[in-house]
């Protein structure tokens, strides 16, 4: 079920912050504690329509897990929207997080 204004308020009341870096350095742990097994995620700046590729490739993340995504971004942006899909098909997104003031992004629901 896609809860994406929700899921907003409740990541934005889990962040972990951790210290300011520079765009070029957007690398986070993500933590799934949303209830489900999380398939894929994708990570797409807030000012594009389209998805980016799924940074756990072929990595599954199951509730209470957490792992390390390593990017590079091509886009000079710090605000970056997220998508997950689960082991069910559904899907969930997280809008505007600023992957430049965090360094840890828990996804609950």
């Amino acid at each position: 079920m896609l809860k994406a204004i929700a899921c907003a308020f409740a990541l934005i009341g889990a962040l972990t912050f951790g210290s300011a870096a520079a765009a070029q350095e957007q690398n986070f742990t993500v933590v799934n504690n949303t209830g489900q097994v999380v398939v894929s995620l994708s990570v797409s700046p807030s000012s594009q329509d389209n998805w980016g590729p799924d940074v756990l490739g072929s990595e599954f993340l199951a509730n209470g897990e957490h792992a390390q995504v390593a990017f590079e971004p091509q886009e000079d942006t710090c605000v970056w929207d997220l998508r997950v899909t689960y082991d069910d098909g559904e899907a969930a997104e997280w809008r505007g997080v600023n992957l430049c003031e965090i360094s840890t992004v828990t996804l609950s629901q």
